[in-house]
């Protein structure tokens, strides 16, 4: 989400979230199966946290650095309500209501509360434009083999499979085997980890590349920052704490 919120823009990142969201939440609002909600799941996730991310950038591009930290925690204060008035009013819905409602008045509330930000984004995106200040899309008047091969590199998008097929061919053996123990002796289980393991070697390698990535998810000069190392051990540790205490 952040790249598409550079590539495209911050207006499209947030309207490209919140459609995922309200599509993930009438996907779980009229599943009939196991195999319709776990669906569901994949659009409700990417765009809750596409939002939190983009909340963050949306912060960090209108406050100043002095400000920030505390100013990065006003999402999180709903947090404080919630855990009073959610249950009452999950009891009331399931009462009075069903289940499905539980899901469904938030494909109605999303897009509702969205408005007022979309719109303040879309205004000032047309002042900026009106004024000459905002860039112009590197797509306008290409044909489509540009703006593929454009994308490929803006969107670093073989580096992200090499993150994302890594990372998910480690944590589903994990997971399988930790279910059922007796699934270690099988082969594929295995084959996985395996491969797990050499596309997540091959990221970096991928990643310092001039050539094969210009555009790099993971540019390597982040690592040579003490801000950007501190910022990533000290988000690291955050959500460790809170995963580990929230289990």
């Amino acid at each position: 989400m952040a790249k598409v919120a550079d590539v495209w823009g911050r207006f499209e990142a947030f309207t490209f979230s919140v459609f995922l969201f309200t599509l993930g939440y009438i996907q779980q609002a009229a599943a009939n199966n196991v195999k319709t909600y776990a669906a569901a799941q994949i659009f409700y996730s990417a765009g809750a946290t596409g939002l939190q991310i983009l909340q963050q950038i949306f912060i960090a591009d209108t406050s100043d650095l002095l400000n920030r930290a505390i100013v990065s925690t006003i999402p999180d204060i709903p947090y404080l309500l919630n855990v009073w008035i959610g249950p009452p009013i999950a009891n009331s819905i399931l009462k009075n209501l069903s289940w499905r409602w539980g899901y469904g008045i938030w494909a109605i509330i999303l897009p509702v509360a969205y408005l007022p930000l979309a719109l303040a984004l879309s205004l000032n995106q047309r002042k900026a434009s009106k004024m000459g200040i905002l860039p112009p899309s590197p797509f306008v008047g290409k044909d489509w083999l540009y703006t593929l091969k454009s994308l490929w590199f803006e969107m670093d998008i073989f580096g992200l499979l090499l993150l994302l097929v890594g990372v998910a061919l480690l944590l589903i053996p994990l997971t399988l085997g930790a279910s059922a123990p007796g699934d270690w002796s099988n082969g594929s289980i295995i084959a996985m980890l395996v491969c797990g393991l050499v596309c997540l070697c091959v990221f970096p390698l991928w990643e310092r590349n001039p050539r094969l990535a210009p555009r790099a998810f993971f540019p390597p000069h982040l690592f040579r920052s003490t801000t950007v190392i501190a910022g990533v051990l000290i988000a690291f540790f955050y959500f460790s704490k809170f995963d580990v205490s929230s289990d």
